[in-house]
């Protein structure tokens, strides 16, 4: 590791650069519960990673002490106590802090208190790393997506399923269960785990600012067209495979797809909903996924206890690696919401912005 570059966290909107001086080694991957793994590392103060980000709220209480509020939804707070209230003890040994949690049922925010301003921000960057770490490790709750459904792709998509099933449908692992529905086809652009209404609100509220930061902008009058042709597969052996994706490009634009892609994400890491892990959106429209894979009862292998099974692409490659599934035009974004099914059979949606150009805006 080069310690005069080291890695940067994105915490809250805000970007950290993280040292540890005793190992020379970056603390990153998940913690346990009561795993605090704070101790030696040094967090600098916000670095300039790109773009403007909320600074840390302090206020000065009457009695002269210093004081910031954290929102932090109730399913975290357990992450911050630790066993015994081991982790929230230190974190204010090593702080001189008071953190104040609201207690079992209830709700609010996390309020540290300090003698100084610079100890309180050490805190606070500590409690929201803790949370960072505690949210890796929940499930997905949401998801921004652009529907990619439209009945002249749907209508490619079961060919295509078809066409597998007929051609490759011996290969390792194949079988109809694992392919997408196509009422719910999409272009994923980011995952998010919103905990709590206040995270739900605040997520909708961000969506509902991307027309006017990202869209008008940098559609420039244009509409945005898409096309989905030829597949790929996500790992580097094609004989083992969990997903299989179609890949997808901008038609006409002023700019690339992957702009407005990484710009409409870029807004929710600003706000703290979604933490940066790549430096580029993944494009892909996911066709065949063994998640989705369920026995002959209709049980997935999650449910049942079991791995998940690979399948083979080999063949799908060799048949179909220029398919066409056509083009459409992007009539709307999602926060669509895992694990759930609206009337027109695409994901419920928590919140949607139209795609307009500039001129229809």
């Amino acid at each position: 590791m080069n310690i005069l570059r080291p890695p940067t966290a994105w915490i809250n909107g805000r970007c950290y650069r993280i040292i540890s001086p005793l190992t020379s080694q970056v603390t990153t991957g998940y913690m346990e519960e009561d795993a605090y793994g704070f101790e030696d590392a040094v967090y600098q103060d916000e670095v300039e990673c790109g773009g403007e980000h909320p600074e840390i709220q302090v206020e000065v209480l009457k009695n002269g002490k210093f004081q910031t509020s954290i929102p932090v939804p109730s399913t975290y707070f357990s992450y911050i106590i630790g066993a015994k209230g081991a982790t929230k003890k230190r974190i204010e040994m090593d702080t001189y802090t008071n953190i104040h949690i609201p207690g079992k049922g209830q709700v609010g925010d996390i309020v540290v208190v300090g003698k100084d301003m610079k100890t309180v921000r050490q805190a606070r960057m500590k409690v929201e790393l803790l949370v960072d770490q505690a949210r890796k490790k929940q499930p997905f709750t949401h998801f921004l997506s652009i529907p990619f459904n439209k009945p002249n792709i749907q209508e490619k998509f079961l060919e295509f399923k078809k066409g597998v099933l007929e051609k490759c449908g011996e290969s390792r692992g194949v079988d109809e269960s694992i392919f997408q529905d196509p009422n719910k086809l999409h272009l994923t652009l980011c995952v998010m785990v919103l905990a709590d209404d206040r995270e739900r609100h605040q997520a909708v509220e961000t969506l509902n600012t991307c027309p006017e930061n990202v869209l008008r902008r940098l559609l420039a009058g244009e509409k945005l067209r898409l096309e989905m042709k030829g597949i790929e597969y996500m790992n580097d052996d094609p004989g083992e495979v969990d997903v299989l994706y179609g890949q997808v490009n901008a038609l006409s634009w002023s700019h690339s797809l992957q702009t407005i892609a990484d710009s409409l994400v870029e807004e929710f890491v600003k706000a703290g909903l979604v933490t940066k892990q790549y430096e580029r959106v993944k494009l892909h429209i996911t066709l065949m996924n063994t998640i989705f894979r369920r026995d002959s009862d209709g049980v997935t292998e999650a449910k049942a206890g079991r791995d998940r099974e690979t399948f083979s692409a080999r063949q799908i490659l060799e048949e179909f690696q220029d398919y066409y599934f056509g083009e459409m035009e992007v009539e709307e974004v999602h926060l669509s919401v895992r694990y759930t099914t609206a009337n027109n059979g695409f994901y419920s949606a928590s919140g949607k912005i139209q795609v307009l150009p500039a001129s229809e805006g």
